[in-house]
């Protein structure tokens, strides 16, 4: 798997305006339909995953919620990143009922069901690194956010 091949510029939004997180997934997800990366019902898959299985990863200094569901739902990979001007709450991975407030959201859709673990954990190892965080929330637009992905993203993914 390419960077090139799962990280797009039209799927990179700043300034989602949402009031909540169903809110935010629901933009993300519509917009990947909207393009033809998924099916009309990976726009549910993803509320109902995210509800019982949390992405919110509270790292050092910031926050970022990683949501994404089963490639049933998916015609095409793809990283889908949006940047939210106010935080909204995300329970944690792996203890629900703790709640963290999130700017930076990195959801994707993987077509190839054995390769979501290899791309989690490429995400949280990238998103481990607080100046990277920090960049995508400081960047001035969605070409900038491209480019700070696709060389942070792209330099721990595994080629396969």
């Amino acid at each position: 798997m390419k960077i090139e091949d799962i990280l797009k510029t039209d799927c990179i939004l700043c300034n989602v305006d949402a009031s909540d997180k169903e809110t935010a997934l629901k933009i993300m997800a519509e917009k990947l339909y909207s393009l033809g990366y998924v099916k009309e019902s990976y726009i549910q898959a993803i509320q109902d995953r995210e509800a019982n299985y949390p992405s919110g990863l509270p790292m050092e200094d910031l926050k970022i919620a990683i949501p994404h569901t089963d490639a049933d739902h998916v015609n095409q990979s793809i990283i889908c990143f949006a940047r939210l001007p106010e935080n909204v709450e995300f329970s944690v991975m792996g203890a629900p009922e703790e709640k963290i407030p999130v700017r930076l959201i990195s959801m994707f859709a993987l077509k190839e069901k054995k390769k979501i673990g290899d791309l989690l954990e490429t995400l949280i190892t990238t998103y481990q690194d607080n100046e990277v965080l920090k960049a995508l929330l400081d960047a001035e637009n969605e070409t900038q956010i491209y480019n700070i992905l696709h060389e942070n993203v792209g330099k721990n993914l595994k080629a396969s």
